[in-house]
């Protein structure tokens, strides 16, 4: 990095030269300030360097601060608007563990996240996150979204989505990496296929805190790796129409078949509910006018907390209970009394007899109020 950036007012050249985090940065100092500017200011990370060949480059928005994942704790996790869960570690260039220990530190955050963060846990963090700051999360998605037909939770459901299939970003923030840092960031990026492992360096220029100026710098990315793992692909709202119009595309099969017919079915009810996804997908309508299952075209998620049901915990139970009787919903009682949202089922229709899909329509028929 350069030691100072000039800078033209009026004609004039006015030389700005770098100054370190380590003497204090929006009143903090070392870490702190560099972690105080990710907070408040999420677009520091130049979704533009991450995705350069994007019209719509990814923005992000802090889920939260100090995320427990595996008995540790994340420095921020972030999403961006195609629901991309984002884990950015902050380390100054003088602490050891901004060295290869922090890569290693952040791949073990990516390993046990799905196992801790699934069934409804990040909505939950999220939305005491912002109550406690007096802001309402379901504004925040559509901001970030840009999308106002598709709610907080179902947005939620993509980024639980990404999770259990692995789709992730990674990214170590300090003021400089070190090269044989960056030389690690750099062949595990282009090594590794739907996880992005980035650095990101900011550089910090001025003589004061009223006029400074911060130079961002994505490390590790290339616009073949970009192109590669992009996940910038703005999800579809999925109605009637259009969903069965996919599935036909798809092989005849005892499965779509399937899926084919509760779709249909749900239209003619009045509760199929459009979804907003990558992939095919459709809701189904409950009593209480929320949704209480999500059809993907290889997995069912049902929403299991009592707020689904009416606010209800001896609704919720009944409808656990008729589940049960259908073998891939095998939900433990510790699932169900933890459940914050949902969870995708543990098998799929086409793996059900002939009676027990009948069965499985008559309960849908029941707990949709049909």
């Amino acid at each position: 990095m350069t030691d100072e950036i000039l800078r033209i007012d009026n004609g004039k050249m006015r030389p700005m030269s770098s100054r370190s985090f380590r003497d204090g940065f929006l009143g903090k100092t070392l870490e702190d300030g560099l972690q105080e500017l990710i907070e408040h200011y999420p677009g520091i990370i130049p979704g533009r360097q991450i995705s350069s060949g994007s019209d719509d480059p990814p923005r992000f928005l802090l889920l939260c601060r100090e995320m427990s994942v595996g008995g540790w704790s994340l420095d921020f996790l972030l999403v961006d608007q195609y629901a991309i869960p984002t884990l950015v570690e902050a380390k100054l260039v003088e602490n050891p563990e901004s060295r290869r220990a922090v890569i290693g530190q952040i791949i073990e955050y990516a390993a046990n996240a799905a196992d801790n963060w699934l069934g409804g846990k990040l909505f939950e963090k999220a939305s005491k996150y912002y109550a406690d700051k007096g802001f309402d999360l379901n504004e925040l998605v559509t901001q970030l979204t840009e999308n106002d037909d598709e709610s907080a939770s179902d947005f939620f459901d993509r980024i639980e989505n990404n999770l259990m299939q692995g789709k992730m970003r990674l990214i170590i923030t300090a003021d400089k990496l070190r090269p044989e840092v960056r030389k690690v960031i750099e062949y595990l990026n282009a090594e590794t296929r739907s996880i992005e492992i980035l650095g990101l360096e900011i550089s910090f220029y001025g003589d004061d805190d009223e006029s400074f100026v911060l130079v961002p710098t994505i490390v590790g990315q290339s616009q073949i790796i970009a192109n590669k793992k992009s996940g910038s692909e703005k999800p579809t709202t999925w109605d009637y129409q259009l969903f069965v119009d996919e599935l036909g595309k798809l092989d005849k099969s005892t499965h779509t078949e399937r899926l084919e017919n509760i779709a249909s079915w749900a239209k003619d009810a009045g509760v199929f509910v459009a979804a907003s996804a990558k992939d095919p997908a459709f809701g189904l309508q409950g009593r209480h006018g929320r949704r209480i299952f999500t059809f993907y075209i290889n997995s069912i998620y049902c929403f299991l907390h009592p707020s689904y049901h009416g606010d209800s915990t001896r609704e919720r139970d009944d409808f656990v209970t008729k589940l049960k009787v259908i073998p891939i919903f095998n939900f433990s009682d510790k699932v169900v009394s933890e459940a914050k949202e949902g969870r995708t089922a543990f098998g799929s229709i086409d793996s059900i007899s002939d009676d027990e899909f009948e069965k499985f329509m008559k309960i849908l028929k029941e707990v949709c109020g049909s």
